[in-house]
């Protein structure tokens, strides 16, 4: 997954900013300062964190939530949200300038480390956070920076005990229960048989609930571009190594799939399914809020997104009608390609909360984390408040948790899980996943005799028909092991301002521009501005940031034991 860049004017603030403050000296990436800062305040007197979130995913959560009390009550700690609104970088870009930051800010790549916004963590981890340390004992070194340094705690993909996860949110070609449903649960491998039901369903029922249907929408808004251009990688066979293709048979050569065959062929196919009316055109205008609405509706027959990017919404449109509710789909251009959408679930690299240079107490922040961490907060945190949304049942080691009837309503419902859970906050923050220490998982709704009580009929319909236990098993029942050094979406984005940078951020503009209009063109222009799409990505640099990534890949090989050194 790719985010776009800085851009131009931001750059410039920063870099002007940078000189300003420094006599013009250049910057080495981070606040490298080794001292552990001291201790201001007591272990767990009451303190108020402030916390820059990015995705924005859920709304802010109210006074009364109970998790929140929770947390006020058992570890004295209090949030202040600054939920971003507007394009990412050049928040990112004027807050660097400014040198002024909320105490946590969330990493979705190297931006906070480069412009110097986060202070190191590994000496304030090892003196205060030992079940910190504990959890990333096995990724401590892959997520140290170039400096020795680590800046950052990962958010997701950190396993203790087993996975045990069920449900799918990665990338794939999703689609509504009802479509499928309506055609007798057909198994669907292929782009033209995707496409063929989607259309079949549009051409029955033009209207849902009194609103036009939507066949296929496309994700295209901001940093959540990468949407627009990533599935023709999929198509392909190819797993998520982000924008490229790692061959290993050739030296492992990066090579960015943008201008690609198979990009054209998609693209052209884009082209040919909007002559027949099946792309909603608005997605190119579309801002993120209003793509999501749209699913929430219950009107969206189609997308190809990352899952994540359309949880919360999905699910709203499964509490209106279950019927409505996307599943996903592996998708391939033809039967003798074999998908790689889902992997083994790797942590999630360059992504999840810093603490930033303007923080007044870190210590007490990292006291506050190693002690998020513990269990019984984890528990709470994760199933929610025993004896209102779970209970015991039994003694000893029959000893099981069970939900009631109403207790699983309320946790399959969207809207109580903003009103009663933390989401915002479970979105950057560290975090047991997998297994607790008596075996039971991190999420309760992943134990089976709660789940199987918990599915709706439409749900347990699906699975049947497709010999599924849940979405993971509809992508893959087995996915092959990942390739040593994936994912590459994960490596450090080229440097503020470098050739690389300027070279990804005009491709991005290029086909934030120019693939809407390819896909909208009349099909005898589609050559003619294929070729012209070609020919400006070239221009554009994609050489020089090829020739950036195939370094960062070839430091990674060495760096996993993959190459000799």
């Amino acid at each position: 997954m790719r985010m776009k860049k800085l851009t131009v004017f931001a750059v410039l603030i920063c870099i002007a900013a940078l000189a300003f403050a420094g006599g013009g000296q250049q910057s080495t990436g981070g606040s490298t300062s080794t001292n552990v800062p001291k201790e201001i305040s007591a272990p767990n007197s009451p303190i108020t964190i402030s916390v820059y979130h990015e995705t924005g995913n859920h709304p802010q959560p109210a006074a009364n939530n109970p998790i929140v009390q929770y947390l006020k009550d058992k570890l004295n700690v209090q949030f202040t949200w600054d939920i971003l609104v507007g394009d990412a970088k050049q928040k990112q870009g004027v807050m660097i300038a400014g040198g002024q930051y909320p105490d946590l800010l969330e990493l979705r790549d190297s931006t906070w480390i480069d412009g110097n916004a986060l202070i190191p963590l590994e000496d304030l981890i090892e003196q205060y956070g030992p079940r910190i340390k504990a959890l990333y004992k096995d990724v401590w070194d892959k997520m140290k920076s170039p400096d020795g340094h680590i800046y950052y705690m990962v958010n997701y993909g950190v396993f203790t005990g087993r996975d045990q996860t069920p449900d799918y949110d990665q990338a794939a070609f999703w689609i509504q229960t009802a479509v499928l449903k309506d055609a007798g649960y057909p198994k669907i491998t292929t782009v033209d048989q995707y496409f063929d039901l989607i259309s079949a369903y549009y051409r029955k029922y033009p209207t849902i609930n009194g609103q036009p249907t939507i066949p296929f929408a496309i994700l295209t808004h901001d940093w959540r571009a990468f949407e627009l251009w990533n599935p023709p990688n999929f198509l392909a066979g190819n797993p998520n190594d982000g924008n490229g293709v790692v061959d290993a048979s050739n030296n492992y050569k990066y090579t960015t799939f943008f201008t690609m065959d198979i990009s054209k062929r998609w693209f052209q196919k884009l082209n040919q399914l909007n002559q027949q009316g099946l792309i909603d055109r608005t997605s190119f205008t579309d801002t993120y809020d209003q793509f999501a609405a749209k699913i929430a509706s219950g009107r969206m027959l189609g997308t190809s997104v990352q899952g994540w990017q359309i949880g919360n919404q999905n699910n709203a449109a499964r509490d209106r009608d279950p019927l409505r509710k996307m599943v996903p789909l592996p998708i391939v251009w033809d039967a003798n390609t074999k998908p790689w959408y889902r992997n083994v679930t790797i942590p999630n690299l360059l992504r999840g909360v810093g603490i930033s240079v303007s923080a007044k107490d870190p210590v007490r922040i990292i006291r506050f984390f190693d002690a998020y961490l513990a269990e019984d907060v984890q528990r709470t945190i994760n199933w929610g408040i025993e004896g209102q949304h779970w209970q015991w049942q039994g003694t000893g080691s029959s000893r099981t948790p069970t939900r009631t009837q109403a207790q699983l309503d309320n946790w399959r419902n969207q809207q109580w899980q903003e009103a009663n859970r933390l989401l915002l906050l479970g979105d950057v923050t560290p975090k047991l996943q997998g297994s607790f220490s008596d075996g039971f998982p991190s999420d309760l709704s992943y134990y089976y005799p709660i789940r199987s009580a918990g599915l709706l009929p439409s749900e347990r319909e699906v699975y049947e028909a497709y010999g599924v236990s849940g979405t993971n098993e509809l992508m893959d029942k087995n996915p092959r092991p990942n390739n040593p050094w994936f994912p590459t979406w994960n490596m450090p984005t080229p440097p503020d301002g470098s050739p690389a940078q300027t070279a990804i951020t005009r491709m991005e503009n290029t086909m934030k521009q120019r693939l809407p209009q390819i896909i909208l063109a009349q099909p005898a222009q589609f050559e003619t501005q294929w070729t012209a799409y070609v020919n400006e990505m070239r221009t554009n640099g994609v050489a020089t940031y090829e020739q950036y990534m195939q370094e960062q890949l070839n430091q990674r090989l060495r760096d996993w034991g993959v190459v000799k050194r």
